[in-house]
């Protein structure tokens, strides 16, 4: 693995434990059916109800005790007494409740949620009743600035609960309905003006604060159902590419490391799925065609079935060929990519094979004709372009039919393997032969300075042809005619120039073998 891949797997996530199950946990309340979408609500709301009663709690202590204190200034001490007393048996019994919630293991339990939700729910509304109870009974005096008093007390601590009971829609409709209904009531049947006005003051804060807060509400019920429906999409996403049999992957789009694997992917790098977490997967691909892909996704573009060569940065010195698509996406709200890598190296192999097979020689393993043409048609038009000569040499193995009829086609053919290295010996790098028929090859010189040359070569080939071969035990002597065309001086296409070639060769022949004729030689004999 290359330098830069160990470098980041220093402080990834531990392998297997960050994806799925981290998502899990963060999420159990998610993982319910369609149906039971109200019981995953109810466990949303337990976790941020419960999480902030203890500040309620104590808020509630400070006002009921600071009201009281005031209020027993005008007050007989028996009604103060007796509503401190309700309130703090109250107060007392949600703190223990929460005490209770905090160390309980059924507190992530969905099929808990609505036991522990209407315990909150009673605990809230007996609360209120409490307050609605003190509006009444620490009013009963006659100082007015007393009743405003404790009527501004009960208006702003319905404000506060507000805005911490609104997750919830019972808790907060029955808290404000059981603080303000009482003292709207009491106020209305003083008869005096002031208290009629302070009722109709009241009213319209009930009103207003309960619209505002059903808002609220409905704001954070939709919340809930967006980052539901996220999540599940974010989970249907992961069961659907562990599942899948093609490779794929989700990397950072800052770092490139990977966020995520399925095993075909893990299997495809062959690596680990505890390893492939942090991996960053550059080190496989060409460097310029990395740099290609992620400054297209950069872009936002979407990559479909791109061929791409991955190789091994480590020493297992593997090849594969995938067809490669890339999508940009978001991924645990931050910019990820998406890789879909189907593995078609046994393909792309057999592809290659098979090309290989319709241009070359599958005994020799040298070009066969349809390469030698090709290549000669290139020649040309270079020679052409750059005024040179093309050479082209036809050679026939003498006596290998002999050879076949007394030791058989196996040692015909392992004959056949070691002319061609010896032809392909007497050889420069930019030259080419080719068998193109049973005991007949075909030498391309594609860039020779004279006539000369040329045939200098093909003496050479026909010398090393003419020493003796052992082969398997066996020692045989064979030999080579050879004819030599160039071009343009003996034709100015490369089919005459074949066929210029082919003659020169059949007239070594006739001439007793294991010679190198040149076309003009032949045609001169035609002439004569």
């Amino acid at each position: 693995m290359n330098k830069e891949t160990k470098k980041h797997k220093s402080h990834r996530p531990e392998a297997g434990s960050f994806d799925l199950n981290t998502l899990k946990r963060r999420a159990w309340r998610y993982l319910q059916p369609e149906d039971n979408i109200i019981d995953t609500l109810s466990s949303e709301q337990i976790s941020l109800l419960y999480s902030g009663l203890l500040a309620s709690l104590i808020i509630s202590a400070l006002l009921a005790a600071i009201l009281a204190a005031v209020q027993s200034l005008v007050l007989a001490p028996e009604p103060v007494t007796i509503w401190v007393t309700s309130m703090g048996m109250v107060l007392l019994g949600r703190g223990i409740l929460l005490i209770v919630w905090r160390y309980s293991s059924s507190k992530y339990d969905p099929s808990s949620a609505d036991l522990w939700l209407n315990l909150f729910r009673i605990g809230a509304i007996a609360t209120g009743v409490i307050w609605g109870i003190g509006g009444i009974l620490l009013s009963l005096t006659d100082d007015p600035a007393h009743k405003i008093y404790v009527s501004f007390v009960l208006a702003g601590l319905s404000a506060g609960a507000a805005a911490t009971l609104f997750i919830d829609r019972v808790s907060f409709i029955g808290y404000l309905l059981a603080v303000l209904i009482p003292q709207i009531i009491f106020l209305a049947y003083e008869g005096t003006p002031i208290s009629f006005g302070m009722s109709i003051m009241d009213t319209l804060f009930l009103f207003f604060i309960l619209s505002s807060t059903l808002k609220l509400n409905h704001h954070i019920e939709e919340n809930f159902h967006l980052r539901k429906q996220a999540t599940d999409n974010e989970l249907r996403l992961h069961q659907m590419l562990e599942s899948s049999p093609i490779a794929a992957s989700i990397t950072d789009a800052v770092s490139h490391e990977v966020v995520f694997a399925n095993k075909s992917y893990s299997s495809l790098l062959d690596t680990t799925p505890q390893e492939v977490i942090g991996l960053i997967p550059s080190g496989y691909y060409a460097p310029k065609v990395y740099r290609d892909i992620t400054e297209k996704l950069r872009k936002g573009e979407s990559i479909t079935n791109k061929l791409v060569e991955l190789q091994s940065p480590g020493d297992k010195g593997w090849t594969k060929w995938v067809l490669a698509s890339y999508f940009p996406l978001e991924y645990q709200d931050k910019p990820a990519i998406l890789g879909w890598l189907y593995d078609i190296t046994e393909r792309k192999l057999m592809e290659d094979k098979i090309k290989y097979m319709a241009y070359h020689d599958i005994l020799t393993g040298l070009p066969n004709r349809s390469q030698i043409t090709a290549h000669l048609k290139e020649a040309i038009i270079n020679a052409d372009r750059e005024d040179s000569v093309v050479a082209l040499i036809f050679l026939d193995l003498d006596k290998f039919k002999y050879v076949n009829d007394e030791y058989g086609h196996q040692i015909g053919d392992l004959l056949l393997r070691a002319a061609a290295q010896r032809i392909d010996r007497c050889l420069r790098k930019s030259d080419l032969v080719a068998r193109v028929g049973g005991d007949e090859f075909v030498i391309l010189l594609p860039s020779i300075k004279a006539r000369k040359y040329a045939l200098e070569i093909a003496e050479k080939i026909r010398h090393t042809l003419s020493q003796p071969f052992l082969i398997e035990g066996v020692t045989l002597d064979i030999s080579a005619s050879i004819g030599v065309a160039i071009y343009p001086e003996d034709a100015d296409e490369e089919q005459k120039l074949i066929k210029q070639a082919d003659t020169a060769m059949y007239y070594a022949k006739s001439e007793g073998r294991n010679c190198v004729k040149s076309y003009p030689q032949t045609l001169r004999r035609e002439k004569s």
